[in-house]
């Protein structure tokens, strides 16, 4: 590991990020595949702070020079004075971590004194952190479609998930011989009409499975919109939409870094949920995504049964904390813990 004389961190609002390191971080997000998701890219951050308040980046330098970045927030005024922070974005977000130029070794607690952090609270830190010596405690399961394969991605499919390939099929050729021919638009630049149903049926979705409307609260529906019209290499909105003829079937708002898409907001005509228009979404991306230069599809955490039948390969998250000894540390332990009991009590009463 370096030592702490090498390395010197400033904490700035995101806001004042300076255009040179803007551009630097943006090289560590195209360069370094391990740092190749929209949610890390600078962008991301700076939309985040476009829209909510108390969004910091710790600018770490050597020798005056931009070595890495930590975005993450305060999700209140009296979390940023206990010095308790969260990663950019909160449940927004599926990346969390540090970007910084292979070869950095630190551990949680010195980033923590470098950010003038007392707490940190995470998840979504992707296994690979652990180049740059960081780690959580509860893993969860991640799957991705990775596209570059020497075969055609729906021929892979059909030999290690069969099922799923021939019923997806049987699917389209029954939708289409009642609705008209599938037609799939990769990324709508016209999104505002698309992205407004989209969020519509979200939000009945979330009704329908008594969750609260995460596009209720006004930033989140904002910062969504802010993405639909970025068009940055490192993170850009995509909005994609399949019909059957002139019948809407399914729209998904993803966002792109490169050649790699999260898959992110997927949602679905629930009057057509007989022919299974999720899936039929997914076949579109992969029969799309030479075109559109893909080589990765990221679905994120979790562990749902499409994600693993339509995915080759895996890889873990983490969830943690990490803090130092003091007063400020246990204080914004407790906030966190009322806040997780409060969301938690929520929850059941619904």
């Amino acid at each position: 590991m370096q030592s702490p004389g090498e390395l010197r961190g400033r904490t700035i609002s995101a806001t004042a990020l300076s255009a040179a390191e803007i551009v630097a971080w943006d090289a560590l997000c195209r360069e370094v595949p391990q740092l190749s998701s929209p949610f890390l890219s600078p962008h991301y951050a700076l939309a985040v702070a476009a829209v909510r308040p108390h969004v910091y980046v710790c600018v770490l330098t050597r020798a005056a020079r931009p070595v890495g970045f930590l975005p993450f927030q305060f999700r209140t005024a009296v979390h940023r004075l206990l010095r308790s922070a969260e990663r950019v974005g909160e449940e927004m977000t599926d990346y969390f971590g540090l970007i910084a130029q292979p070869g950095l070794k630190l551990d949680a607690s010195w980033l923590l004194r470098l950010s003038g952090l007392q707490v940190l609270n995470f998840s979504h830190l992707d296994e690979t952190q652990a180049e740059w010596g960081l780690s959580g405690e509860e893993p969860e399961a991640g799957y991705l479609m990775r596209l570059d394969e020497p075969e055609p991605y729906w021929q892979m499919l059909r030999r290690t998930h069969k099922e799923f390939v021939t019923n997806t099929e049987r699917r389209a050729r029954q939708v289409e011989k009642e609705c008209g021919p599938l037609r799939f638009t990769a990324d709508e630049r016209n999104w505002r009409e698309p992205l407004d149903n989209l969020l519509r049926y979200k939000a009945r979705q979330y009704a329908a499975t008594g969750r609260s409307d995460l596009f209720a609260v006004g930033w989140k529906r904002a910062l969504v919109e802010k993405l639909a019209a970025m068009r940055e290499e490192t993170c850009a909105g995509m909005l994609s939409t399949l019909h059957a003829g002139e019948t809407w079937l399914a729209s998904h708002f993803g966002l792109r870094c490169g050649g790699v898409l999260h898959y992110w907001f997927p949602v679905y005509n629930p009057e057509f949920s007989r022919f299974g228009p999720g899936r039929l979404l997914i076949k579109a991306l992969i029969d799309h995504s030479r075109q559109m230069n893909l080589r990765l599809i990221d679905h994120g955490g979790g562990e749902a049964r499409y994600k693993q039948e339509c995915s080759n390969s895996a890889h873990t998250y983490y969830r943690g904390v990490w803090q130092r000894a003091g007063v400020r540390s246990l204080l914004g332990r407790a906030a966190e813990s009322a806040r997780w009991r409060m969301e938690r009590a929520a929850a059941e009463s619904r």
